[in-house]
């Protein structure tokens, strides 16, 4: 025990002491480690849980659901369906990008209300393929953010690429349907006119990948055009793509290796 003239003398040199109750110590030094909780689970639902999701979708939209009876007889209400979820979907990934997310809610709201108001409303069939298109291309920058920017080469980057590059062949498969709408005699078919969301995304995947079947042919210049563009971004992406996952991961070993150090 201290007489009344030492503790206050104590007290009074070591002020620090003495400036929080002890009751408050635990929420301040818990603070951090909430908020580090918060940034880890929304950084594993946006960059895994979400992407992992989209690209999911994206490939049972395209390659699974349109060979099923179902599909078949509900054609134009299963694209319109698939498109809404693939959208708010896609667009999702870019929270907490501002100008990225915010850009994607207008683009997409316009493209589902276009899309949605045409079985009332027939004048506005001409505006979906190019509000598609648009709100495809913004999907693709916000992935492609995703995909380049620096970091460890993870599974949620490699799904991106992935992603991106099945959106690739949509944008165009929209470019080909906007380009055969106003100008009908654009592509030659062996057997039957390309007319459908189907066909025109099975010669963009063709094009895209360089196959090319031979069965649905540009004729116009301005379709050759398109295709011949196709073809060649479809080479440059995986190169560039190939190019700067192996940058990364360099950089990523020696950067950890001169932490080691």
């Amino acid at each position: 025990m201290c007489s009344e003239r030492l503790c206050a003398r104590k007290t009074r040199g070591n002020p620090a002491l003495f400036q929080y109750p002890a009751a408050q110590m635990p929420q301040v030094a818990s603070k951090p480690i909430q908020h580090r909780a918060r940034h880890l689970v929304h950084e594993t639902w946006e960059a895994r849980a979400n992407l992992s999701f989209f690209l999911g979708l994206l490939i049972v939209l395209v390659f699974v659901l349109p060979l099923t009876d179902l599909v078949e007889e509900h054609f134009a209400l299963y694209i319109d369906i698939a498109y809404t979820v693939m959208l708010f979907s896609g667009v999702a990934i870019g929270w907490g990008r501002s100008k990225l997310f915010y850009a994607g809610v207008g683009v997409g709201i316009i493209g589902v209300a276009v899309r949605w108001l045409a079985w009332w409303y027939p004048a506005l069939l001409v505006a979906r393929e190019p509000t598609g298109l648009a709100a495809i291309t913004l999907m693709i920058a916000i992935l492609l953010v995703k995909v380049f920017k620096k970091g460890p080469v993870s599974g949620s980057r490699i799904q991106g690429a992935i992603a991106a590059y099945l959106l690739l062949g949509l944008s165009w498969a929209n470019g080909y349907a906007i380009l055969n709408r106003h100008h009908p005699n654009s592509f030659s078919a062996s057997v039957t006119p390309p007319s459908t969301v189907t066909a025109w995304t099975y010669f963009s995947f063709m094009t895209l990948t360089t196959v090319g079947y031979g069965d649905i042919v540009p004729a116009a210049p301005v379709a050759r055009m398109l295709a011949m563009g196709e073809a060649v971004a479809g080479q440059l992406y995986l190169a560039v793509l190939l190019a700067r996952l192996v940058a990364l991961q360099v950089s990523n070993t020696v950067e950890s290796a001169e932490r080691h150090d």
